[in-house]
C-alpha cells in the first residue's frame, strides 16, 4: 500500500493535516476493499437459506474430522451464528483485514523510506511522531471502517436470511476482528519502524498473525499447544468466541499490546537514521 507523495507541502499549523492526508490518499484502496469484503459477505449470507437448519448438511459437517472442524470453526454449521462464524469470522474474515492492515503498517515510514520521500515530508514543519502518531491514527480509521462491513452486511441481510444473531454480539465480534488486525498492523509499523525495511516488516507480521491463528485454532487438537494459547492474540480477540458470548475483557490484552507496539514504533522512528536521498 502506497502512503502517497508529500511533495506538496503539509500545512504548518493545522492539526491533523498528516491524518487528512494519509486517509485521502488510500481512500479509494479502502473503497475497493470495502466493496470486496461487502460482495464476499453477501454472498456468504445468500447461500445461508439453503444449509439454515438442513440435517443431512449437518451430519456431513460432524463427519468432517476434528482438526478440520477445530481450525475452521465449523460447528453448529447451519444455525446463523455457526454459519458466520465458520464462514467470515473463524478465518476468513480477520486474514483479510489483519491482510490490509499489515500491508498498510509496513509501508507507513518503511515506504517513504524505500520511494525516497521520507525527507521531503520530515522536510515540513511536523515532527517524526507527529508524522507515525498521525499516519497510524489513519490506519486504525480505514481499518475501522472496512471491518465494519461485517456488521453492515449481515445486520441488512439479517430480515431476509434470518440469522438470528444478536446485535450486541455480532458487534463484539466485529471489534474483536477489528482489532486483531490493527494489532498486526502496528506490528508491522513497528518492525517497519525499526529497520526501515518493509519487506521484513511484512514478513514478521504475517508470520506471527499465521502462528496466533494456528495455535488459537488447534489448542484444543494439539496438547502441547495448550499451554501457550493464551499467549496467542487471535485467541484473546477472536478465539474466545464473542459472537457465542459477546464482548470480552480479554480484548483489552489485545488493546494493551497495541499500545505498546505504537509507543515503540514512535520511540524507533524518531531515534534511528533514516534512509534519506
Amino acid at each position: 500500500m502506497a502512503s502517497g507523495s508529500p511533495h506538496r507541502a503539509l500545512r504548518a499549523g493545522r492539526g491533523g493535516t498528516v491524518f487528512r492526508r494519509a486517509l485521502s490518499e488510500h481512500r479509494l484502496v479502502l473503497g475497493g476493499w470495502f466493496a470486496g469484503l461487502g460482495l464476499y459477505c453477501a454472498a456468504m449470507l445468500a447461500v445461508f437459506p439453503t444449509i439454515h437448519g438442513n440435517r443431512a448438511f449437518a451430519k456431513l459437517v460432524e463427519s468432517y474430522p476434528d482438526a478440520f472442524r477445530s481450525m475452521f470453526a465449523v460447528a453448529d454449521f447451519t444455525t446463523g451464528p455457526g454459519y458466520l462464524r465458520g464462514e467470515i469470522f473463524s478465518l476468513m474474515g480477520p486474514i483479510l483485514v489483519v491482510l490490509l492492515a499489515l500491508l498498510w503498517g509496513s509501508d507507513l515510514t518503511a515506504g517513504e523510506e524505500e520511494r525516497h520521500t521520507i525527507d521531503l515530508l520530515l522536510a515540513n514543519p511536523v515532527s517524526r511522531r507527529r508524522v507515525v502518531g498521525e499516519k497510524w491514527a489513519a490506519m486504525a480509521v480505514g481499518v475501522t471502517a472496512v471491518t465494519s462491513v461485517f456488521a453492515i452486511v449481515p445486520l441488512a441481510g439479517n430480515p431476509i436470511v434470518h440469522l438470528g444473531v444478536g446485535v450486541a454480539r455480532l458487534l463484539g465480534v466485529v471489534v474483536a476482528t477489528a482489532f486483531t488486525a490493527l494489532l498486526f498492523g502496528t506490528l508491522a509499523l513497528a518492525v517497519a519502524a525499526a529497520t526501515g525495511r518493509r519487506g521484513l516488516a511484512r514478513g514478521v507480521a504475517a508470520a506471527l498473525a499465521v502462528a496466533s491463528y494456528l495455535v488459537s485454532s488447534l489448542a484444543d487438537l494439539v496438547s502441547f499447544l495448550r499451554p501457550v494459547r493464551p499467549l496467542s492474540p487471535w485467541y484473546q480477540a477472536i478465539g474466545v468466541d464473542p459472537l457465542t458470548h459477546g464482548f470480552s475483557w480479554r480484548l483489552l490484552i489485545v488493546v494493551g499490546l497495541t499500545a505498546v507496539l505504537v509507543a515503540v514504533s514512535l520511540a524507533t522512528f524518531e531515534r534511528r537514521d533514516l534512509a534519506v536521498s
